[in-house]
């Protein structure tokens, strides 16, 4: 049920792929920080062993998804969003807890990494 719910949101989160280049953009040119784990783009939590561990943990299949490419910008905050409720609340708090738990290192700031440009 879970993968299902992963290949719904994919779909449906290919047609946004542009507000996830936009938004990692904004914040990169301001250097704002992000307020929380959740609001970091999802490539960048994968970029460590333990970032990949907890979105594999808490989003199983999310990594491995054909349409990664196109979502992995976005935050989890703007993935769920845009779920029409498949990433629930608790997914959500399991995810925060998770990445909280984290070396502070392990999750660097937005930035601090800068943005690419592959698509």
């Amino acid at each position: 049920m879970a993968m299902t719910k992963i290949v719904l949101m994919a779909t449906w989160l290919m047609a946004t792929s542009a507000l996830a280049e936009s938004g990692t953009a904004a914040l990169a040119e301001t250097g704002t920080a992000p307020r929380s784990p959740l609001d970091m783009p999802i490539e960048r939590i994968a970029a460590t062993s333990d970032g990949c561990a907890v979105l594999d943990k808490d989003f199983p299949g999310l990594r491995a998804h054909p349409m990664y490419g196109s979502f992995k910008r976005m935050s989890l905050n703007q993935i769920a969003a845009m779920s029409k409720g498949q990433i629930t609340p608790q997914m959500m708090t399991q995810a925060q807890a998770d990445l909280s738990a984290l070396p502070t290192q392990e999750l660097a700031p937005l930035a601090a990494t800068p943005v690419s440009a592959e698509p």
